[in-house]
Parts: structure tokens; C-alpha cells; sequence
């Protein structure tokens, strides 16, 4: 029975170290600096170095010189795991940072990006949540079975749940070096690697209980498991943008797949059933970071509007996640942007995003499920002094709820997630 129990937990465990952000795919996030929250459109622009990270072939439409750009996001998470009519929830804020260095002389330039690309976030299920509640279930049922086999009058049996709770987080930095070039004055292209260190935290308890103990039949069953993953990996990043005119500009960027192969640390394992579900010290697990290919397209209607839409398509079928991905689709964000220029040294923009996974909800993580969402940003950017631009943007998440009918033990769970987020950005032109 025990064994049973911390199994049951341990699955939920896993996939509680899970990506907890707004913007992207199932794993991949693409919320890395202030301008995309104020535009949430960044595929096409040509217009600040973070675009070292979402069009680098059109940093060559930049002024020469060398640019130094920081963001710092801050994101209020909303998570609700409603069961049978009852709310778990999480509220656990997030702060995501950003830098991106860039070098344009004539007709080449060298850039560096850093930001979040897997995770980036910390959920805190402080009374359990769908994940402890199931299993704990699962074991309640299973020990009654147990019992009534054993011949134990029924006031003797399991009859609840208590000490839930669930921790998890998971932090992955994309580190992306790399240059670009100008072909002539409609095409550039570019060529870099990005470098993925990402680490996994989880852990949980829960303690099936009695209200008759009837020793040493049923004793309450707690269990703790507390356990760590880190891997890293390398990917390419290749780039294209096309300027067929002055007012249109087109942005094609493809990101590779990125290996990752998790090792494995245990903190703590109370009744010592990891080795036997392949989690040890030392032991291994793969969820490789799903390719994309990030497509956009700028429009200057004239000199003060500017539109922009994007289409970003996450390969999530392509990925090694050890079968877990022939549950899923590839799934994709598709965008509008409307940029307003109020002043040479003052534009306002406003931004939609509509994502869509590739989830259903009965393979969705109840710490993070990953449900489709309709998001707004908007902002301003501001020259403060020659050379020196600030960005100041916020948003908000909408997402769909979705609910499904646990098949084992008929308990209906629906997901509710809401997000919302704000950022500050500095850019600074050295030269």
C-alpha cells in the first residue's frame, strides 16, 4: 500500500516541475523582454536589441553601434484547480529577467541574449491541489479494498486526506550568441546557438488518514518526497528578414530542438520508492525543448502606424518527452500589433495574442495546466535622454478554462488559470 501511495505522489511530482508562464508553447516560453509585453509581437520588429532573440537577421536594419538592453518582468499568477465543487490554489507571483547585448557595424553585427526559455516560475499548492487530492484518493480506495478483503468491520476504514501540500518550480535560461549579416538592402541573415541550463524542483506530501486506527492494519500513511533535476543543452538559431520595401519588413526565424537529458538528485524519500520508479541519484530523464519557427510581418501604414502580426509554431510532436508527446499536438500563438508614434521620442502600442497548446485537459499538469489562452499587452516607449529608450508595459492572460471526468474515480476537475504581468525595460545606445 505504501508503495502504491508514493508512486501515485511521485507521478504527481514529476509533472509539477512544470512551465508555469503565459506566452508560448507547452514547454517553450517567448515572454523575454518589456517590448514584447507591450506589443506581444516581436517576430518582424527591427526597432531594439531584444530582437537578438525574436528577428536577429533584423538587427541589421538597427543604426550602427552597441547596444545594451535589460528587462525585468513581474507576473501575478492565479492558478485554481477546482475538484468536485472545491478550489486549490496557488497565487505564487514570478520575476523573469532579460538582457541582450548588441554590436552593429555596416554590414555585420554580434549579439548576446539571455533570458527565460523553460519555466521560469514557482507554484505553492499550500492545501494540495488535484494532484494530491487524486492520489490520495486513489491509495483511500485502494486500502479500503485492502481492508475489506482483510475482513476489517468498515469504521476501521481510511476516511480522509490531510498535510497536503505541493511545492514546485522550474527556472531554464536560454543563453543565445551568435551574428548576423547584410546581404543587400532587402535581406539579412543570421546564425547562432543558444545554450539551455535549466533546473527542476519538486515536493509533497500527503497523509491518508483514519478516523478509527485499527493497528496495524491502518495506520496513517504519510509520505514526503522531495527531489531536484538539472540538465542543459545546446540548440541553432537561424535567421531571415526580407525588406521588399520601406514600409514592409518580414521576419523568419527557426529555433532547433534542444536536447535535454535531466539528472537526477533525491533530498528526501520517506518510504524509499523512488529508486524503483528510476529516480536516483544519478539517475536520468529526457524532455528535450521543442523546436519553433517564428514567422512575422511588419506594415508602416504611414509615419506615425505601424501594424505587425505573428505566427510562432511550437513542434511539440517532434520532441523526446519518453511518450509522453504522442499526447499532445503542436500548438502555436498568433498575434496583432498596433504601434502608435505620439512624438519622435514617445510611441504607445497595444498587442493580442491567441494561444493555442496542443493539450487536452485529462494531460494537462495540475500545477501548471497548460490551457489556451487570450492575451493583451499594451505600453509605452520612451526616450528619456539621447540614446537611452524605456519601455514600461503590462497585460493580462485570459485563459479558457477546461475540465475533464477522472476516469478512475469519476472526480470532475476543472483548471482556471489567470495571469497578469508588468515590465520595466532600459535600453542604452553606447555608440
Amino acid at each position: 500500500m505504501k508503495k502504491l501511495f508514493v508512486f501515485l505522489c511521485v507521478a504527481g511530482l514529476i509533472a509539477a516541475s512544470a512551465s508555469p508562464l503565459f506566452a508560448g508553447g507547452i514547454d517553450n516560453k517567448t515572454n523575454w523582454s518589456a517590448e514584447y509585453i507591450r506589443t506581444l509581437n516581436r517576430n518582424a520588429a527591427t526597432d531594439s536589441a531584444d530582437i537578438v532573440m525574436y528577428n536577429p537577421a533584423g538587427v541589421m536594419k538597427m543604426g550602427d553601434g552597441f547596444y545594451g538592453n535589460l528587462s525585468v518582468q513581474y507576473i501575478l499568477k492565479d492558478y485554481t484547480n477546482n475538484i468536485n465543487g472545491q478550489d486549490f490554489d496557488s497565487d505564487e507571483p514570478s520575476f523573469i529577467p532579460g538582457l541582450f547585448l548588441l554590436y552593429k557595424q555596416d554590414r555585420w553585427a554580434g549579439f548576446f541574449g539571455l533570458s527565460n526559455v523553460v519555466g521560469g516560475g514557482k507554484v505553492t499548492f499550500e492545501k494540495g491541489d488535484a494532484t494530491t487530492s487524486a492520489l490520495g484518493l486513489g491509495v483511500l480506495y485502494g486500502a479500503n479494498a485492502l481492508l475489506a478483503a482483510a475482513s476489517v468491520p468498515s469504521d476501521y476504514w481510511y476516511s480522509g486526506l490531510s498535510n497536503q501540500n505541493l511545492e514546485a518550480e522550474q527556472i531554464g535560461l536560454g543563453y543565445t550568441i551568435g551574428g548576423s549579416f547584410k546581404i543587400n538592402d532587402m535581406f539579412s541573415v543570421s546564425l547562432g546557438a543558444m545554450y539551455v541550463d535549466t533546473q527542476k524542483e519538486a515536493k509533497g506530501s500527503v497523509t491518508v488518514t483514519a478516523a478509527n486506527p485499527f493497528p496495524p492494519y491502518n495506520n496513517d500513511i504519510p509520505a514526503v518526497v522531495d527531489y531536484e533535476e538539472d540538465a542543459d543543452g545546446w540548440g541553432g538559431v537561424i535567421g531571415v528578414n526580407i525588406s521588399p520595401t520601406d514600409q514592409w519588413n518580414i521576419g523568419i526565424r527557426y529555433n532547433t530542438k534542444v536536447n535535454l537529458d535531466f539528472d537526477q538528485t533525491v533530498n528526501q524519500d520517506s518510504l524509499g520508492i523512488l529508486p524503483a520508479l528510476g529516480i536516483t541519484n544519478g539517475g536520468e530523464s529526457t524532455r528535450d525543448l521543442p523546436a519553433i519557427l517564428a514567422l512575422g510581418v511588419s506594415y508602416k501604414l504611414n509615419d506615425k502606424i505601424r501594424l505587425e502580426t505573428n505566427l510562432t509554431y511550437y513542434f511539440n510532436e517532434d520532441a523526446d518527452w519518453m511518450g509522453a508527446e504522442d499526447f499532445v499536438d503542436n500548438g502555436y500563438d498568433l498575434g496583432l500589433a498596433l504601434e502608435y508614434t505620439f512624438t519622435p521620442t514617445l510611441k504607445g502600442s497595444i498587442g493580442y495574442l491567441h494561444t493555442d497548446t496542443g493539450m487536452d485537459a485529462e494531460y494537462m499538469l495540475p500545477e501548471a495546466p497548460q490551457l489556451n489562452a487570450d492575451t493583451i499587452g499594451a505600453g509605452v516607449a520612451y526616450e528619456a535622454i539621447p540614446g537611452m529608450m524605456l519601455n514600461v508595459s503590462f497585460g493580462n492572460a485570459f485563459y479558457t478554462s477546461d475540465s475533464f471526468v477522472e476516469s478512475t474515480t469519476g472526480t470532475t476537475i476543472e483548471y482556471q488559470k489567470n495571469n497578469f504581468f508588468m515590465a520595466f525595460g532600459i535600453q542604452y545606445k553606447f555608440m
